[in-house]
């Protein structure tokens, strides 16, 4: 809103229609102006001489007055009503009085009107011995009006009544509101009385001097109240600001609670503290069963009643307090419980016996998804700020709360992820198991059924020191050989969380190599293997290891036709993708067919496989995905490369350093 006239204008307005309408004034003010109607007092403000307001404000009252009065004359009524009724307060007047005539006062015509408007600029034309011209230019940025000349052709008429003199003659000769640049006045003075003049120019100085020290004395008094109410309100917005910056405070530690039984202490202990409430009750709709259920209450002088735990309030029962705010989103308030017409039988109040009420709904993105209420620590009820600042504090509970029951609903689904995801792990396992086993019982049965054969010729050649020698030995290695792929095997069956530690990478490949031997030789397929010296232990799950190691070579048998080729080699490199500095590399190398590049970005992916199903082959898409998985745990990374009739290769890069492990391990 813009400052182009003083409020002493719009108060001779008001003056004006409260004498002569009986006092009914509020007319006027209703739907002035998006400013003043937020007021909580507009005609106060409208009527200290110390505001200003727009000239459209002003050009809104004038025609209402005229409405009022059916009167197209009646801003030029105002203004001698004002001048006659003293409505221009002291100031004004003292600042009139000072000139004590026509030619002075029009000679500080511009003074005069800087006073109360910035809307136009005057000048004097001419000032003579009884006549004087004056020209309003008005300012047409401003929407000023035909009434605001009026008023001021009014007021022209009649200010030397401030004084005591006679009114003068104003004649307007064109005007700016019917076209013409300016408005222009012809004022003529009546016979002066020497005598009068005189006189009155006798005591204007002890008047105004009187008036000053009762226009000082008024001001003095305006100052005094003005800086109690100014006082006042800082303290009040010194409170407010403490408030609202507490529940700001308070708002970012809830939201960054995700316990959901620790997050309603915290809430509570937080509308404790700001809210100064004792006693509150959370309840949650039920989306599948349609009702509020209890969740959190505090403040019931111990256990909260079971009767209230086990509630259940359907949400259409609209008759209900809670389910009503739980319906309509609004919150409500019953001050008096004993009076209200809240059914006296329900089982919170029986239990809780509330002096009074007041009920905020939970709201997140325009959906309620519960209440809290609380009632008052006294017979006063809940004081008006306490339920203002609830309703502020309200949607962050609301939204904490969801938050909370989110990370729940997460870590629940989290766990029963990793449960599946261990079961699928060892599924896999035991599959794969259960075709090495198959593979591994003709490797042992041969073995056995050659000492079976020395076993049975023995009796008969147990003089023959050579035979003897030659059976001992090979017995010996067949058994230990036999013991090798069953440790192996049991060891592989094992279930367990992962443990890092150091262990000998090279003898964990020679002993995966030893394991799919029986496939291999099967084949004819030519295993080479080149490890490098300078890796030496390496920190690592060695169960998960194996895993990976295994299924990678059993993958490379499974591909390759009679007499293929396997190459196994370990290296230190500098990797400049998802691992930094040096890495240990494990490549496993074959000559088979190839994997097309359609699928390749596929094979990690559960439950993806190349292989059909038959009695030799039962792979279930797993093995490259616990693979892949595996590694991650181990900060690694497993990649392949692939090119059709021109073979496979895989490449696993664990960390050198175990404390990158140790840092994947931890964010887990």
């Amino acid at each position: 809103m813009e400052k182009e006239t003083s409020c002493i204008n719009s108060r001779a307005i008001i003056e004006y229609v409260r004498h002569f309408n009986n006092g009914e004034i509020s007319f006027l003010f209703r739907d002035l102006d998006p400013e003043i109607d937020v007021l909580p007092d507009p005609e106060n403000y409208l009527c200290d001489p110390n505001n200003w307001i727009s000239c459209t404000i002003a050009s809104i009252l004038y025609k209402r007055a005229r409405l009022i009065f059916n009167d197209e004359m009646v801003a030029f009524k105002i203004a001698k009503h004002t001048i006659e009724n003293t409505a221009l307060g002291y100031g004004q007047r003292i600042l009139i009085k000072s000139f004590w005539s026509y030619k002075t006062a029009l000679r500080n015509v511009q003074k005069l009107n800087d006073k109360w408007n910035r809307n136009k600029r005057v000048e004097l034309v001419s000032n003579n011995a009884n006549r004087a011209v004056i020209r309003l230019h008005w300012n047409p940025q401003m929407n000023s009006s035909k009434d605001i000349c009026l008023y001021n052709m009014g007021a022209y008429t009649f200010f030397p009544a401030v004084w005591g003199g006679k009114s003068l003659d104003v004649r307007e000769t064109c005007c700016y509101f019917e076209g013409a640049p300016y408005c222009e006045y012809q004022l003529k003075f009546p016979v002066r009385n020497r005598w009068h003049e005189i006189f009155s120019r006798f005591f204007t100085s002890r008047s105004v001097l009187e008036e000053t020290i009762e226009e000082m004395e008024a001001d003095k008094r305006v100052i005094e109240e003005k800086y109690e109410e100014v006082n006042r309100l800082n303290i009040e917005l010194n409170n407010k600001f403490k408030q609202l910056q507490a529940i700001q405070d308070t708002g970012k530690a809830i939201l960054s609670v995700l316990d959901l039984k620790q997050l309603l202490t915290v809430i509570m202990k937080t509308l404790s503290s700001i809210c100064r409430i004792e006693r509150a009750l959370i309840m949650l709709v039920n989306e599948d069963e349609k009702y509020l259920e209890y969740l959190y209450g505090v403040g019931f002088g111990g256990e909260v009643p079971d009767d209230v735990k086990t509630y259940k309030l359907p949400l259409d029962r609209v008759s209900n307090i809670l389910a009503r705010v739980a319906s309509t989103g609004k919150p409500e308030y019953i001050p008096d419980v004993k009076t209200s017409d809240l059914r006296k039988e329900n089982v919170i109040l029986t239990k809780v016996k509330p002096k009074s009420v007041y009920v905020v709904p939970l709201i997140i993105h325009s959906k309620v998804i519960g209440i809290i209420a609380t009632d008052a620590v006294d017979e006063n009820g809940v004081p008006e700020d306490t339920r203002k600042t609830l309703e502020i504090f309200a949607p962050q509970i609301a939204i904490a709360i969801e938050n909370a029951r989110l990370y729940r609903k997460l870590q629940q689904q989290m766990e029963e992820l990793k449960q599946s995801h261990a079961l699928l792990n060892r599924a896999d396992k035991f599959s794969f198991l259960g075709n090495l086993a198959a593979r591994l019982a003709h490797e042992i049965k041969n073995p056995m059924t050659a000492i079976n054969t020395f076993l049975q010729m023995l009796p008969g050649k147990f003089n023959d020191i050579e035979f003897r020698d030659n059976f001992h030995g090979i017995a010996l290695e067949e058994s230990k050989r036999i013991n090798n792929l069953i440790s192996e095997l049991l060891n592989l069956a094992k279930t367990k969380e992962s443990e890092f530690k150091p262990d000998d990478l090279h003898a964990l490949i020679d002993k995966m190599v030893t394991l799919i031997s029986p496939q291999s030789k099967a084949k004819r397929i030519k295993v080479d293997k080149r490890f490098d010296t300078n890796i030496e232990m390496v920190w690592m799950d060695s169960e998960k290891m194996k895993q990976v190691i295994l299924n990678l070579l059993f993958n490379a048998v499974e591909s390759l036709h009679d007499k293929g080729k396997i190459e196994i080699s370990t290296s230190l490199v500098n990797c400049n993708g998802n691992i930094e500095g040096e890495n240990i590399q494990i490549e496993i190398k074959d000559n088979g067919p190839g994997i097309s590049q359609d699928v390749l970005d596929k094979i990690f992916d559960p439950y993806f496989t190349t292989k059909h199903k038959s009695d030799m082959h039962n792979g279930t898409g797993l093995g490259l995905s616990i693979a892949y998985q595996n590694m991650l745990e181990h900060n690694g990374i497993i990649e392949v490369d692939s090119n059709i009739n021109e073979g496979t290769t895989f490449k696993v890069m664990l960390p050198h350093n175990h404390s990158k492990i140790e840092q994947n391990m931890d964010l887990r």
